[in-house]
């Protein structure tokens, strides 16, 4: 009886185990993520704007309506990453979140003013940045990229639907891609 009782209790333990692995396991599998969607609209270090509210919350039902959005997938494993630009909005915030979901990085123009420029590095890049300080200007906010892949996304308040559409144009005028390039070091 006390043997049946503790094979019982291990199976019952084993199984609380897996069912709770699974569970924390999910997101890494998941396909329906900001990653996935990003990776259908286009390429890498091609910023998509998102601008109308409907087409907001059909995208992702995290994303706030009264917001235009620009959104970047980003690739560091080559160069450092240049996001930069203006925006007119009275507020603004850029996430730098990695591919599992989680936000690694948040700026608001509190920070930075109307003016964008953040470049977004491994540590290794970085040293090169500091070595080098000629391949980016001293108002740029250098952000550590702990994984390689990543989204840069910027949301920009609409204060009223009039600026909507200048809001959209800034958003498009925004620049996201590789620092360098292989002829940079030539």
């Amino acid at each position: 009886m006390i043997r049946e009782a503790l094979v019982f209790c291990a199976a019952l333990i084993v199984a609380a185990i897996i069912h709770i692995a699974t569970i924390f396991a999910l997101p890494y599998f998941a396909e329906n993520d900001l990653w996935h969607k990003l990776l259908a609209l286009g390429p890498m270090h091609k910023i998509h704007i998102i601008s109308n509210p409907d087409e907001a919350l059909s995208f992702s039902k995290d994303l706030d309506p009264g917001f235009a959005y620009g959104l970047c997938r980003t690739d560091v494993s080559n160069a450092p990453v240049l996001f930069k630009g203006t925006l007119p909005s009275s507020f603004w915030s850029l996430d730098y979140i990695d591919r599992n979901g989680r936000s690694q990085f948040s700026l608001t123009n509190q920070i930075s003013g109307s003016k964008l420029n953040v470049v977004l590095a491994t540590t290794g890049q970085q040293r090169l940045l500091a070595e080098r300080p000629d391949l980016t200007d001293e108002t740029a906010i250098v952000v550590t990229a702990k994984q390689n892949k990543g989204i840069l996304a910027v949301r920009a308040l609409v204060n009223s639907e009039r600026d909507r559409g200048n809001i959209a144009e800034a958003l498009r005028q925004l620049s996201c891609g590789p620092l360098w390039n292989e002829e940079t070091f030539r």
